[in-house]
C-alpha cells in the first residue's frame, strides 16, 4: 500500500483518522506514483538531512540570512524549529541556491525536500524547488496537533507566522501546488480557515478559492488589502490574527 500525502492525524479525542485500505485501492494510477514518490528513498533522506543541518548550522553567521529573517518578523525559536538555514556552501546540485535562505520541509519521518527562497528583493527568481520534485505540504506536522481547525497558506513563511500566532497552519507553495488529493487531510476538521493574501494582484483569492471548493469544511479568510499572513502578523500582532479569525486561544 502506498504511503500517503498526509500521516493519520489525531484529534483532540485521540481518536485515529485512518484511511482505508479500500479507499487507497481505489486511487488513481496517477496518484499512486504521486504519493509513493512522496518518500524519499533513504540515500535521499540522508542527502536532505546532511543538506538541512549544513544550511541550519550556517545561518548564523550570515547577518543579511539573520537580518532578513528579523525584518519578517520571524523569532529564532521558529527558525530553529523549522530549521530554516542559508546556503553558503551548497552541496551537489544546489549551486544555484548559493546565497539563498533553506527551507526544509519536515515530518516525522525527517526531512522530505528543501525549497530555497531569495533574500530580499534581487536578480532571480524568488523561490527555487528541487527539480522534479512533487508538490508537498509544507508543516505537515500541524496535522497531528489536536485541534479542531486548522488553516491553510500560500507560502512556507505565512504558514510560520500563523504557527508563531498559535493557529496550526500548513503551507502550499502557490495555485500550481495544490493537488485534489491534498483534500483528504482536512477531513474532520470542524473549520479549515484558508487564509487569502491580499497583496498580490488576485493570485491568492484564486488559491484561496481553489482549494476551498475541494474542502466541505473551509472557510475562506482574506487578508486585509496589501497584506499577506506575515506581514499581517508582523503589523498587528500575534493575537490579531486569531481575533480576525474569531478563534479563541
Amino acid at each position: 500500500m502506498p504511503r500517503l500525502p498526509c500521516a493519520p492525524r489525531k484529534t483532540a479525542s485521540g481518536a485515529s483518522l485512518a484511511i482505508s485500505r479500500a479507499t487507497a485501492s481505489t486511487l488513481s494510477q496517477t496518484r499512486k506514483d504521486a504519493v509513493t514518490s512522496l518518500v524519499p528513498e533513504p540515500a535521499l533522506k540522508n542527502f536532505l538531512e546532511e543538506a538541512t543541518a549544513r544550511y541550519q548550522a550556517a545561518l548564523k553567521n550570515s547577518t543579511d540570512a539573520v537580518a532578513y529573517l528579523r525584518s519578517r518578523g520571524l523569532s529564532e525559536a521558529s527558525a530553529a524549529s523549522f530549521r530554516l538555514g542559508y546556503v553558503e556552501s551548497p552541496l551537489p546540485g544546489h549551486e544555484v541556491a548559493r546565497g539563498m535562505l533553506a527551507v526544509p520541509y519536515l515530518t516525522r519521518a525527517g526531512v522530505v525536500t528543501v525549497r530555497f527562497r531569495r533574500l530580499g528583493d534581487g536578480d532571480g527568481p524568488k523561490y527555487r524547488s528541487v527539480p522534479g520534485d512533487p508538490p508537498r505540504i509544507f508543516n505537515a506536522s500541524a496535522l497531528l496537533v489536536p485541534s479542531d481547525h486548522i488553516a491553510i497558506c500560500e507560502g512556507e513563511f505565512d504558514a510560520i507566522a500563523a504557527n508563531e500566532a498559535g493557529l496550526p497552519a500548513v503551507g502550499i507553495a502557490g495555485v500550481s501546488a495544490w493537488k485534489p488529493y491534498f483534500a483528504r487531510c482536512f477531513k474532520g476538521y470542524r473549520a479549515v480557515y484558508i487564509l487569502a493574501d491580499q497583496d498580490d494582484k488576485g493570485q491568492g483569492l484564486e488559491f484561496a478559492e481553489k482549494v476551498a471548493e475541494q474542502i466541505k469544511n473551509a472557510r475562506i479568510s482574506p487578508m486585509p488589502t496589501g497584506h499577506d499572513v506575515n506581514s499581517y502578523v508582523l503589523e498587528n500582532g500575534t493575537d490579531a490574527l486569531l481575533e480576525r479569525l474569531e478563534i479563541k486561544r
